[in-house]
C-alpha cells in the first residue's frame, strides 16, 4: 500500500524517493553458473510417477476419443526436473479444442487430479493444462507447426498410449 501525500494534491508518495533517480545496480557476472545436469534428479515418490504416467495416458486417450490428430505422449523424467509427461494433441478447431480441455479437466477432477492451471482455453490457438507432474498441450494445427515442442523435446522417448485391450478389440471388430 501506498501512502497519500496530502502536500501535493493527494497523488501517492514514492516510499523512498532518494532511490528514484539512483541507476539499477546489476548482480556480479563474476559468480560462476551451476553445471546443467544432464538427467533430472531421480524423483522421490515411484508411486506418484506410475499415477501420473496412468494419467497422461488416460488424458491422451480423450484427446483421440474427441477426434485430435497426432496425439504424443512423451516422457520427459530424464530431460528435465520440471515436468514427468507432456501429452500433445492437434485439434482442428476453436470448439473441438476447448471440448477437448473440458472433457480432460472433468475426467482428471474425477480422478482427484487437480490442474495447477490452464492456459488458452477461450482462444482455442494453444490451450496448455498444467498438472504438475504431467502438462497437455492441445494445439491447432498452425501453432502445432509453429511451435513445434515435439522436435524440441526431439529426445524424450515417446510413450504408447492406447490401451491394448480396445486395440485388440477394435482388431476384432474389424475383421
Amino acid at each position: 500500500m501506498t501512502e497519500t501525500n496530502l502536500t501535493n494534491g493527494g497523488t501517492p508518495a514514492s516510499p523512498h524517493p532518494e532511490t528514484q533517480s539512483r541507476p539499477r545496480r546489476l548482480a556480479s557476472s563474476r559468480a560462476a553458473q551451476d553445471e546443467t545436469p544432464r538427467e533430472a534428479l531421480v524423483r522421490r515418490e515411484p508411486r506418484r510417477q506410475a499415477i501420473a504416467l496412468e494419467h497422461a495416458r488416460i488424458c491422451a486417450r480423450l484427446a483421440s476419443d474427441n477426434r485430435a490428430r497426432d496425439v504424443l505422449l512423451l516422457d520427459l523424467r530424464k530431460a528435465t526436473p520440471l515436468v514427468d509427461f507432456f501429452v500433445i494433441a492437434t485439434a482442428a478447431a476453436r470448439r473441438q479444442s476447448r471440448a477437448m480441455a473440458s472433457e480432460i479437466d472433468h475426467e482428471m477432477k474425477q480422478l482427484g487430479e487437480h490442474k495447477l492451471g490452464m492456459e488458452g482455453f477461450e482462444e482455442g490457438r494453444w490451450t496448455l493444462i498444467d498438472y504438475g507432474d504431467f502438462v497437455v498441450h492441445i494445439f491447432s494445427p498452425e501453432d502445432r507447426a509453429f511451435y513445434a515442442i515435439e522436435e524440441i523435446w526431439g529426445d524424450a522417448p515417446r510413450v504408447e498410449w492406447t490401451d491394448a485391450s480396445s486395440s485388440e478389440a477394435q482388431a476384432g471388430q474389424g475383421g
